[in-house]
């Protein structure tokens, strides 16, 4: 570092000397620093501060809760028993009839396990009206043979139709036991197109199953007139008898033997008629769709067999 040396006159030099202690040592004013502040009067502001509100806190406004809908589910109940059209099971082979009772003419047979389409019922509810499955035929059923399914209020009701006239009976006493003649070429389900119309034989039920079969086919193969009215009898040429009736209840059916003859039918037509005539007549008064007939030792299907049936 280079010290720069300034000469100074010994006068001047004095003179500043004197100053220097005059101004350090000499009572005066105190400096601004050490002075006692004045009393003055309060300090009133000009203007009174603007003291701006801070915003208002938000008040949150609880509206009420907006109801919000969930669309409800509403089940479409599938179809109940008490919405399903009703249905019916045959419980055992039975006969199917033109009209609501057993005054009527039998129209079909119906087949034990068989569920036909059901169509209606009574008024009092004890017969049902239903198209048998085979031939499509509309018949009337008895509710006591069948499984009811459903809600029989669903069923319409319909009025029976007018009730069968009698038809002339080959003997005078309209009750007792009751054998089949054929209404030829009528529509029905029997032989070939034919109809089925009973005729009473004047011979009374008695508690045996098997003596009213005996007594009902015996009068049927007495009967030697080939037409009854219009009615026509398919075995009126026919020499048989009964020798013999086994009904086996367990098993539903029925064993039948006969001693005699019977000419070959011409044609299978004629062969359907005597078939239906006499098994028709057995099950009629039995109750059993399942029947055995030998002539001797032969079987009656055979010997009536004509062709192909």
């Amino acid at each position: 570092m280079k010290i720069i040396h300034v000469k100074l006159n010994p006068v001047i030099y004095f003179f500043l000397l004197q100053l220097i202690v005059i101004s350090g040592c000499s009572p005066g004013s105190p400096s601004v620093s050490e002075q006692s502040p004045e009393p003055s009067a309060p300090l009133v502001p000009t203007s009174s501060p603007t003291i701006t509100p801070p915003p208002p806190t938000p008040t949150e406004t609880i509206s009420p809760p907006t109801a919000t809908f969930t669309p409800t589910t509403t089940n479409t109940a599938s179809p109940t028993a008490t919405s399903q059209p009703p249905t019916i099971v045959v419980d055992q082979d039975v006969t199917c009839r033109t009209g609501p009772g057993l005054i009527y003419d039998i129209r079909a047979y119906l087949l034990q396990g068989v569920e036909p389409i059901l169509l209606g019922q009574s008024e009092d509810n004890t017969w049902l009206m239903v198209e048998e499955p085979e031939f499509k035929a509309v018949c009337w059923i008895s509710s006591e043979y069948v499984t009811l399914q459903g809600n029989p209020i669903l069923l319409p009701v319909f009025s029976p139709e007018p009730t069968p006239i009698p038809i002339p009976s080959p003997t005078p006493k309209q009750k007792g036991l009751k054998v089949f003649l054929v209404n030829l070429d009528t529509g029905g389900p029997f032989g070939c197109g034919d109809g089925l119309v009973y005729f009473f034989t004047g011979k009374q039920r008695t508690g045996s199953v098997e003596g009213n079969i005996r007594s009902a086919l015996n009068a049927l193969f007495k009967l030697k007139t080939e037409y009854v009215g219009e009615s026509y009898n398919p075995v009126h040429n026919a020499h048989l008898h009964v020798t013999g009736v086994d009904v086996i209840e367990e098993t539903g059916h029925v064993f039948i033997y006969l001693a005699g003859s019977i000419p070959k039918p011409p044609d299978v037509c004629e062969a359907k008629r005597i078939h239906d005539q006499i098994w028709e007549t057995v099950r009629e008064i039995s109750g059993h769709r399942k029947v055995t007939i030998r002539v001797g030792t032969k079987l009656l299907g055979d010997l009536i067999a004509v062709g192909d049936r």
